[in-house]
């Protein structure tokens, strides 16, 4: 029996097409909660920018793929890249010329912006990014940088030296760096121990390569129609696109609604 669904925000609970929450779903989200199913947030996303939720009360979130996780305000886990590690991050791409958000547990901020920047966040709504210089990052508090590089960087970069680092990408554009190891599928142990419950009984949707560890972590692993193809080889289950609400479908499909 399904006790607990963890989504991921975009691409699969949320359209970048439309940026928002379908009615559909949005109904069927309350309906479940009406079964007295718990429901948390899965992203790469940090909290903070978790703004195109439609304030759907939500049982938890864990953002920063893992890095940091929270239940009814109160911080669970969070974990940090460490501050040698992120200097090390920080002058490649101070020397290479790469943006770089960091994400640290209370706040975040972009260290330049450049027309790639603008146009990816205008495409996932994210608006009035702060901007920070290297010189004034606390490193020690840095859990994750979002870095703005093709996939040909990313590979010359930052897969050699750096033994302490995992590398996902969710978006072509960019690439998150979490501590080696921590994936969304942590987050979801983690939350599932507070409550009790198995991971026999975890439900999970996701559609990006950031997604497929937690696929596999749950009982239950759906990728959505429009996921990358880690993310649909880790799934037990494909279902509809996220603009044909692909969520509701697999809630119907699997017996929930």
């Amino acid at each position: 029996m399904i006790k607990a669904i963890f989504f991921d925000i975009d691409g699969t609970l949320v359209s970048f097409r439309t940026h928002e929450i379908s009615p559909k779903v949005m109904e069927d989200l309350y309906a479940l909660r009406g079964k007295g199913i718990k429901l948390f947030i899965a992203s790469g996303r940090h909290y903070l920018v978790m703004d195109n939720l439609q304030d759907f009360p939500f049982d938890g979130y864990i953002s920063m793929n893992g890095s940091l996780v929270t239940v009814g305000g109160e911080v669970v886990s969070c974990r940090t890249l460490g501050a040698d590690t992120a200097r090390k991050v920080g002058l490649m791409c101070r020397q290479h010329g790469l943006p770089a958000v960091a994400f640290c547990r209370g706040s975040y901020g972009i260290s330049m912006q450049n027309d790639l920047t603008r146009k990816t966040f205008e495409m996932i709504r994210l608006h009035d990014v702060p901007l920070y210089s290297w010189d004034s990052l606390v490193y020690e508090d840095v859990c994750q940088f979002t870095i703005f590089a093709d996939q040909r960087q990313e590979k010359e970069l930052f897969t050699e030296g750096l033994d302490s680092v995992t590398l996902s990408r969710w978006f072509p554009s960019f690439f998150d760096m979490n501590t080696k190891g921590l994936s969304k599928a942590d987050g979801i142990a983690a939350v599932i121990e507070r409550f009790g419950i198995t991971a026999d009984e975890v439900m999970a949707f996701g559609d990006g390569g950031n997604d497929s560890e937690m696929l596999k972590y749950a009982g239950t692993g759906i990728a959505m129609g429009n996921a990358d193809d880690t993310a649909m080889s880790a799934a037990d289950y494909v279902t509809l696109t996220v603009d044909q609400d692909g969520i509701s479908h697999a809630l119907r499909h699997f017996g929930l609604l």
